[in-house]
């Protein structure tokens, strides 16, 4: 009786001590200002704007299929407008989960295209080749 408590025992605290050498993995949280994923750096990108609606969004040259949703779109709105939004335009900024991408993807079982959003901190023409 005394061997299998001391078993039971000993069981229990091997495992304890594998999960808190393994660890949790944190879960991202999505939104504006909460966890950086990565910043973009100049990145060139193509813009596309709805002054209506208020909103500015833009794909990536590298992953055409991510979507970035500007969290500060009205700060940038004026700026955009003096742009030309049909060359590709210099991006910098960090980028953060979009909250409904990452909800939904964890019901997927295939990979849905990446939505981002980010706090954009400077745009400006891409003069490369001019």
């Amino acid at each position: 009786m005394k061997k299998k408590i001391i078993f039971g025992f000993i069981a229990t605290v091997i495992i304890v001590l594998l999960l808190f050498a393994i660890g949790c993995k944190k879960q991202p949280r999505c939104g504006c200002g909460k966890d950086v994923i990565f910043t973009l750096n100049d990145t060139p990108v193509k813009i596309q704007y709805n002054e209506s609606t208020k909103t500015i969004i833009f794909n990536t040259i590298s992953n055409p299929l991510a979507t970035y949703y500007f969290c500060n779109p009205m700060q940038w709105m004026d700026s955009i407008k003096k742009l030309n939004t049909n060359e590709y335009i210099l991006v910098s900024g960090d980028a953060f989960y979009e909250c409904n991408y990452l909800y939904q993807s964890s019901n997927y079982y295939y990979q849905l295209p990446p939505v981002y959003q980010i706090i954009v901190t400077s745009i400006r023409e891409d003069n490369y080749g001019k």
